[in-house]
């Protein structure tokens, strides 16, 4: 691909709220030769290496939506994007956004019948793949084209379908003028009990996680590089981009979660902030012991979608060299954006609860909690939450959207959990997820992890008649039965766990268990299990793990920010 070796002299200016198809560009402006560090090179442009600049990136957006205008794509279209999984993702997305289509972002990672079923709810105007995606469709690329006639690839050849890497870029697009409440980006739900739901967010909600990490950016007075591992097909991904592009710094956008492969690019870059998934951190944590580690120049560890197991915390924490770092732990769905935050540091962290997921961003985001019958007695209920950030629709289901969103803009995250005095909101479960006997299981999974240092994912499931835990392990080690026997002493009675392999552990994108998935491969026999062994008597030790146990302490109190020294 031939990138241009200028950009456009007459950019609009920045305006006060995101604009998807103008981030590269604006920030090639100002800071051209910041640096991405990439752990592959882009399938669009492989040309640029693994350190292409943002002008480099600028230059790839303009081109691609010059051949994407060329192809066809107009302001206004539905573009839907399933292409193999890496960082390019997020600038193909910024090319539709420069035309002023709308992209709808797959993760790369859902199965053909699932793709099929979304498109039939879409019906996008173009649908975007690439020649390793469909050769795994088959049958299903028939059915698909009932849906999305007009497919293109997004690099390479195959099938005969036309290629933007064939297509010959033409004029650039006017710029767009995408309307504030209009649909300006369609990303979807985890999809861990069925097919995952469109999201469709307006341009003004999407600016709200970028005000919130830029404010706290500008506290923080943060310049240093970011680094991120999490999904490219996410809206938060494409607010996270936002904001590190409007400081200028350097990126690393990381399509490998693999511990070495983290470590190679993170010794390099040295990030001063880090963003990944709750289970991802789980399982780097055995980067926090390493001399000289991938860790030790950061400042601040970000996590989202999920509440974070404490063990994590910790571990990063400890594993960083600077005098105050933090963990920023955020709350919220794809439908919603962040709705709470907790900040953690050295001091406060032996406070640290699994359920605690913090408190709302003032004057952005309300929460509360609506009882449901069976929650009588209980201080328990749905989280409910108000934000500018609540999406527009659920593609091809408003009829679920209005389910969940009231008349008076409060909107049901289906999650059941309670506040605390203070205001602090507590998660306990999904609905889907609860089971008899355990208030929560979430909690329950959550002490097995804290006293199995080994262990990097512990859910509970059914499996034929019985509920039963279902482990992964560092490297697939085995379990010590010993030390289980002691972690389960204080629960309800606990069935056999079922040792599972981390490959095998079926997820989401975002690295979520897909339970009943899980639930089901262990039924029907599809997903093995690791054979039982005689108790091991040495655990893998924990690398850094140098806090006191925990306190049982409210850790909603709002005594102990602590958050002097934090400019350091």
């Amino acid at each position: 691909m031939h990138l241009p070796d200028d950009l456009p002299d007459d950019l609009p200016k920045p305006g006060k709220l995101f604009t998807l198809g103008l981030i590269t560009q604006q920030a090639a402006q100002k800071y051209p030769d910041s640096l991405f560090y990439l752990d592959r090179p882009f399938d669009l442009a492989p040309e640029l290496g693994l350190r292409p600049t943002y002008a480099h990136a600028a230059g790839l957006v303009e081109e691609t939506a010059a051949r994407l205008y060329a192809a066809g794509v107009r302001p206004g279209d539905t573009v839907a994007v399933f292409k193999s999984h890496n960082a390019d993702i997020l600038f193909l997305a910024c090319a539709i956004g420069r035309v002023g289509a709308v992209p709808a972002m797959l993760a790369p990672f859902l199965e053909w019948p699932t793709v099929v079923t979304m498109m039939s709810r879409l019906k996008p105007d173009h649908f975007i793949t690439d020649p390793a995606v469909l050769a795994r469709a088959g049958e299903h690329f028939d059915a698909l084209r009932e849906h999305a006639p007009a497919v293109l690839l997004a690099h390479g050849e195959a099938a005969g379908l036309p290629s933007l890497a064939t297509t010959a870029p033409g004029e650039a697009p006017p710029y767009p003028d995408i309307p504030q409440d209009a649909p300006a980006l369609i990303t979807h739900t985890s999809g861990t009990t069925g097919v995952p739901k469109l999201v469709a967010a307006a341009r003004r909600g999407t600016q709200l996680p970028i005000n919130t990490q830029a404010k706290m950016a500008k506290l923080l007075r943060y310049r240093e590089t970011f680094a991120m591992c999490i999904s490219f097909v996410h809206a938060r991904t494409y607010a996270a981009l936002a904001t590190a592009l409007q400081l200028g710094v350097g990126i690393a956008p990381l399509a490998d979660p693999d511990v070495d492969s983290v470590r190679e690019v993170l010794s390099e870059c040295r990030p001063g902030c880090v963003e990944a998934h709750p289970n991802m951190y789980l399982h780097w944590e055995e980067l926090a012991g390493i001399p000289d580690g991938p860790f030790e120049r950061v400042r601040i560890f970000m996590s989202t979608f999920d509440a974070i197991h404490p063990r994590s915390i910790r571990t990063l924490l400890g594993a960083s060299k600077r005098r105050s770092p933090l963990f920023i732990q955020t709350y919220g769905q794809t439908e919603t954006g962040p709705v709470t935050m907790r900040i953690y540091t050295r001091r406060n962290i032996h406070k640290a609860d699994g359920r605690c997921v913090g408190f709302v961003f003032p004057g952005m985001t309300k929460a509360r909690i609506r009882p449901r019958p069976q929650d009588e007695g209980t201080r328990n209920g749905y989280i409910q939450a108000r934000s500018s950030g609540v999406a527009l629709t659920y593609v091809g289901q408003q009829e679920l959207y209005d389910e969940r969103y009231d008349d008076n803009g409060w909107w049901n995250l289906q999650d059941i959990g309670y506040k605390t005095r203070w205001g602090c909101v507590h998660l306990l479960d999904r609905e889907f997820d609860q089971t008899d006997g355990l208030e929560s299981l979430l909690a329950a999974e959550d002490s097995l992890i804290e006293a199995l240092p080994e262990l990097t994912e512990a859910v509970f499931v059914p499996v034929g008649d019985t509920v039963r835990p279902v482990v992964s392990t560092r490297r697939d080690l085995s379990l010590d039965r010993a030390a289980w026997r002691a972690a389960v002493a204080h629960l309800p009675e606990v069935a056999e766990p079922v040792h599972v392999a981390w490959e095998h552990m079926p997820h989401t994108a975002t690295w979520k268990v897909k339970r009943n998935v899980l639930s089901a491969g262990l039924t029907d026999g599809s997903i093995p299990a690791i054979p039982a062994v005689p108790a091991n008597p040495a655990n893998p030790a924990n690398p850094a793990d140098p806090a006191d146990p925990a306190d049982p302490a409210d850790p909603a109190d709002p005594a102990d920010p602590d958050l002097d020294g934090v400019l350091s």
